[in-house]
């Protein structure tokens, strides 16, 4: 009989130590898996280390290092690596019983390369407890590549990766603070990576709401979404690889975010109308269908204009009314 193969799960803490304890127990308690349980720690202030220490025991490997981000800590916890497997989670993230087995053997029977489960919120309630919210359970298309870009993403926990694709992706990107782990997935298809649907929830994905990284700073995460894509435009159009997908694909992000920073950023929403009209000099957005219609008569940057002038007339109108009602 030949031995499970190992799976090495890095878990990357930092001031976990509310979370870590339930957290290491959730991998220690895999079975029919051979397990290597290393825990980088980023730095840690409060007693992150002891309990982790307390709660794994000689089953996990502690690695100190001073804090230097989430990405520094995974690259650590890969090099430290020894499993066929690797598996990545969040120090307050949690797994279900039997998940990497189901995982382990999915990559196993298919030879592909990252096995990908659905997923539960655990949401924070008023009394500070949590509690499970939504489940997401999607599949990926004929394009992971393209999916991976726009609007598909996975956290790390509910992700098994082979350990030669990891490799091949090379080292998480340090440069991405706050989407650090979307492009990582991303990379594995642009590794060629093949992908496999493992159905069943396979973890527990605490949200901290307005603590989390994407909320925490808004225009950080919009900033990490711009590198990102157009890091990828650029090489992508250096090799040539700039196919119709993938140019749609790249649309549709500066479009969400030519959104998302006209309120906020008027020199960094006319820098991505230049890189809607270099990618669709015709373009126009899919939605809402009024901005469309507008668009299509006066050009996407005057429509924004026109539309921001409605929404204020719109508001002053309703203040106004509000305030005649209030004294009536």
């Amino acid at each position: 009989m030949t031995s499970p193969a190992t799976v090495s799960v890095v878990i990357p803490c930092y001031n976990s130590q509310a979370w870590i304890a339930e957290t290491l127990r959730s991998v220690i308690d895999q079975q029919d898996v051979s397990l290597q349980i290393v825990v980088v720690d980023d730095g840690s202030t409060d007693d992150s280390v002891g309990v982790a220490r307390e709660a794994g025991g000689n089953a996990i490997e502690i690695i100190q290092q001073p804090n230097a981000g989430v990405s520094a800590a995974r690259n650590t916890g890969t090099a430290a690596a020894r499993g066929e497997f690797i598996q990545y989670l969040d120090a307050d993230d949690l797994l279900t019983p039997g998940t990497l087995q189901a995982r382990v053997s999915a990559l196993t029977e298919t030879g592909t390369d990252v096995a990908y489960t659905d997923w539960t919120r655990w949401e924070r309630q008023s009394d500070g407890s949590f509690a499970e919210g939504g489940t997401i359970s999607r599949t990926l298309g004929p394009r992971p590549d393209v999916d991976l870009l726009t609007d598909f993403w996975w956290p790390p926990g509910a992700l098994l990766y082979r350990r030669s694709l990891v490799d091949r992706i090379g080292p998480w990107k340090e440069w991405l603070p706050v989407i650090q782990d979307a492009r990582f997935l991303l990379d594995a298809a642009l590794c060629d990576g093949a992908f496999v649907y493992v159905h069943g929830v396979g973890m527990k994905y605490r949200v901290h709401g307005a603590n989390s990284l994407s909320r925490r700073d808004g225009r950080a995460f919009l900033h990490d979404i711009y590198a990102n894509a157009s890091e990828l435009q650029r090489a992508w159009e250096q090799v040539a690889e700039l196919d119709p997908a993938r140019r749609q694909a790249l649309v549709k992000v500066y479009a969400q975010l030519a959104r998302a920073y006209f309120p906020l950023d008027r020199a960094r929403f006319h820098l991505m109308v230049g890189h809607l009209r270099h990618l669709d000099p015709t373009f126009v957005p899919e939605k809402p269908a009024g901005l469309r219609a507008l668009s299509r008569l006066v050009g996407y940057p005057a429509a924004e204009h026109l539309a921001s002038w409605w929404r204020g007339l719109k508001g002053a109108a309703q203040s106004l009314g509000s305030s005649r009602t209030s004294t009536t």
